[in-house]
């Protein structure tokens, strides 16, 4: 299902964070979010996944505006992994990710099969099944983000909203992550840091600076060496990747742009 951004307007305390922004992410594509701290990546999919509502402009599921679904509505066709995790759980990581079901479900209503076989899917996918019975308490940071995933995925949602997933995560579980989600072939909007992570899994780019979206479209031709300079004040080289042929960015880790050598 795709899902757009309309003329997005944010304000927080009084001041505008978010403003004018345009985004896409087509059917079974996935779009990245990139910027410098502060640029309004994680404002923008607070508003999506509707923890904050904007003050001006829409966000569109299909042709639907999202602000005209009920909250459990919303809940199957958008799931999310914010930034911010909630504090330790003391479930196990089976009834974690069981969490996921809640919008299909009647209050006091029992698992059924469609909700175990959902369950135990997901953790497989994210590689955590054999720790269905552990502690959540008890896990890694990086651990506790696959679980918190697939918490996501066993909500069968049409749109993915993810805020930083690969935080705490080692490279393997990096890039397992990354490939899950190319594999998926599930709308996706994804925010992250690592410029070469979302050059390598995103299909369309969407760059904020300062609240605004600066620019957008296919990452070899939105990360150029002029546009890094310009929003992340470093000097760096785009070449091709030697062994996936996606845009490579080798920065130069002596010096910064518009800095004397």
């Amino acid at each position: 299902m795709r899902i757009a951004v309309e003329d997005l307007a944010v304000s927080l305390s009084g001041r505008e964070v978010v403003s004018g922004v345009n985004l896409l992410a087509a059917e079974g594509e996935i779009a990245g979010l990139v910027g410098p701290n502060g640029s309004g990546k994680s404002t923008v999919l607070r508003t999506v996944y509707r923890h904050l509502a904007p003050h001006a402009g829409r966000v569109l599921l299909g042709d639907t505006d999202l602000r005209s679904l009920s909250a459990v509505e919303s809940a199957r066709r958008i799931a999310a992994l914010p930034q911010e995790r909630g504090g330790d759980f003391e479930l196990t990581v089976r009834e974690v990710v069981a969490m996921g079901r809640t919008p299909y479900k009647r209050a006091f209503a029992a698992e059924d099969r469609a909700d175990a076989d959902a369950v135990a899917g997901a953790l497989e996918r994210v590689g955590m099944a054999k720790a269905a019975r552990r502690r959540f308490s008890a896990l890694s940071g990086g651990e506790r983000q696959r679980v918190l995933l697939a918490r996501a995925l066993a909500q069968d949602p049409r749109v993915l909203v993810l805020d930083e997933p690969t935080n705490h995560l080692d490279v393997r579980h990096q890039v397992e992550l990354l490939t899950l989600l190319r594999d998926q072939r599930r709308t996706t909007l994804i925010a992250l840091h690592d410029l070469n992570a979302a050059a390598s899994v995103c299909d369309r780019l969407h760059v904020l600076h300062g609240g605004r979206l600066l620019a957008s479209g296919r990452p070899r031709d939105v990360l150029t060496p002029a546009l890094l300079a310009e929003v992340f004040g470093v000097r760096a080289a785009v070449v091709d990747h030697p062994l996936t042929g996606d845009p490579l960015i080798a920065f130069d880790h002596r010096s910064v742009a518009g800095a004397e050598l």
